[in-house]
C-alpha cells in the first residue's frame, strides 16, 4: 500500500506546486501579453488602412453573435473618405487562417494581413513568409540592401480586389508584379504553390467578414440614420 500512497502524494504535490507556479507565471505575464497583442493589432490596422484616422472599435451583434469592425476616415481633395477594418477567419489546413481586412465604402480591399496561422511550414505557412531580394550572400557579409517594411507576397495581391464580389483563385506561382493587373482585372489571387486550401481559407475569410460587415453596418445605418454607411454585397 506504501508503495501506491506514497508516490501518488508526491505526485499530486508536484501537480499542485506547478500548477501554482504557472498561475503565477500567467499573471506575472498577461499585462506583457495584452500589451503585445494590443500593439500587433494596431500595426495591422496601420498596415490594412494606410493613410487612415482609425476610430475606436465597434461591436454589434451580428447572425447572433459579436461582430467587431473599427471605423476609419481620412480627407482626400476636400472630401471625407470612410473606410472599415475587421477581423475574421476560416478554416484553412491545420486550424483557423485569422486575418484583418481593411476595406474602402465602395468594398475594395485595402489591405489585409494574417494575424495568426498554424499552418504547414514551407506550405500554408508561406502566407506569412515575406520574400527578401537581397542573395543569401549579401545577406551574410552584411552587403543586404535596406528595403523597408515589407509585407508578405501572398497577403499583398489581396490590395485592390473588391471585396464584395466573389475572388477566384489562378495558379501562377508566386504574385509579382507582372501578373498584379492580370489577377486585378479578374478579381484573382495566385494560389500558393501546394496549399490551395490555406489559400482558398483566407478568401473564405474575406467573403465571411465582409458579409457581416454589411450587416453590422447597416444596423449601425438603421440605430443612427446619420451613422456609418453600409456597404452592400455584390454578386458572390
Amino acid at each position: 500500500m506504501n508503495n501506491i500512497v506514497k508516490p501518488t502524494l508526491v505526485l499530486g504535490l508536484i501537480a499542485l506546486v506547478a500548477s501554482m507556479a504557472l498561475s503565477h507565471i500567467k499573471k506575472i505575464t498577461y499585462p506583457n501579453i495584452l500589451k503585445q497583442e494590443k500593439e500587433k493589432q494596431e500595426r495591422a490596422l496601420a498596415m490594412v488602412l494606410p493613410g487612415y484616422a482609425v476610430g475606436d472599435k465597434v461591436t454589434v451583434k451580428v447572425d447572433g453573435g459579436d461582430f467587431s469592425y473599427w471605423p476609419a476616415h481620412k480627407d482626400e481633395s476636400g472630401a471625407v473618405k470612410k473606410a472599415y477594418a475587421f477581423i475574421t477567419s476560416s478554416t484553412g489546413y491545420s486550424g483557423d487562417v485569422v486575418s484583418m481586412v481593411g476595406v474602402d465604402e465602395a468594398g475594395t480591399i485595402l489591405g489585409l494581413s494574417i494575424l495568426q496561422q498554424g499552418e504547414t511550414p514551407g506550405l500554408g505557412a508561406r502566407s506569412v513568409e515575406v520574400a527578401s531580394k537581397n542573395t543569401f550572400w549579401q545577406t551574410i557579409t552584411g552587403n543586404a540592401k535596406e528595403e523597408g517594411e515589407m509585407s508578405p507576397w501572398f497577403q499583398q495581391q489581396f490590395t485592390g480586389l473588391n471585396g464584395k464580389n466573389k475572388i477566384t483563385i489562378i495558379k501562377k506561382g508566386d504574385w509579382d508584379p507582372s501578373i498584379k493587373d492580370e489577377l486585378l482585372s479578374r478579381n484573382a489571387i495566385t494560389a500558393i504553390t501546394g496549399a490551395t486550401i490555406t489559400s482558398r481559407a483566407t478568401i473564405k475569410g474575406v467573403e465571411k467578414g465582409m458579409d457581416s460587415l454589411a450587416k453590422a453596418l447597416e444596423a449601425a445605418s438603421q440605430a443612427a440614420p446619420a451613422g456609418a454607411q453600409s456597404i452592400t454585397g455584390g454578386a458572390r
